[in-house]
């Protein structure tokens, strides 16, 4: 198994630790003043007691909250933007030096002029490109 359905909660402001309840394990409930620390410890119980591989555990929230302030919809929201976020910025790394290469090899570009086009200093389309071919030698 390696699929885990967690319910988050805080009693109040004063309480000074989360309760985190596991679906389908009772026995696993735990107390943690770090809400960071949660997946971490729950990826550590999925391996100490099924075996799972800590890297391959999905952890679904259920429920987050503090006394009755519900947040878990607007945690996932956030958690979607972040997704998006990543994969948006990915695609702009990947976009910024495929045009390098056109600018500079196709077009004969300098460094300068090419930093200009893309809104970059011609330093740091060096920087790229150095990367780019480091990146080939590993």
């Amino acid at each position: 198994m390696s699929d885990y359905t967690i319910s988050v909660v805080r009693a109040d402001t004063d309480d000074k630790a989360w309760t985190v309840s596991i679906d389908d394990r009772p026995d696993w409930s735990f107390r943690e003043k770090n809400f960071a620390a949660i997946d971490a410890r729950v990826r550590d119980l999925a391996q100490t007691h099924d075996g799972a591989d800590p890297a391959a555990v999905t952890i679904t929230r259920t429920r987050v909250a503090v006394g009755d302030v519900e947040v878990t919809g607007r945690l996932a929201d956030l958690d979607e933007l972040r997704r998006r976020a990543q994969e948006i910025t990915e695609s702009i790394g990947a976009t910024t030096l495929e045009l390098i290469a056109t600018l500079r090899r196709q077009a004969g570009l300098s460094t300068r002029d090419t930093g200009s086009v893309l809104g970059l200093t011609g330093s740091r389309i060096t920087q790229l490109e150095q990367t780019k071919l480091d990146d080939r030698t590993e």
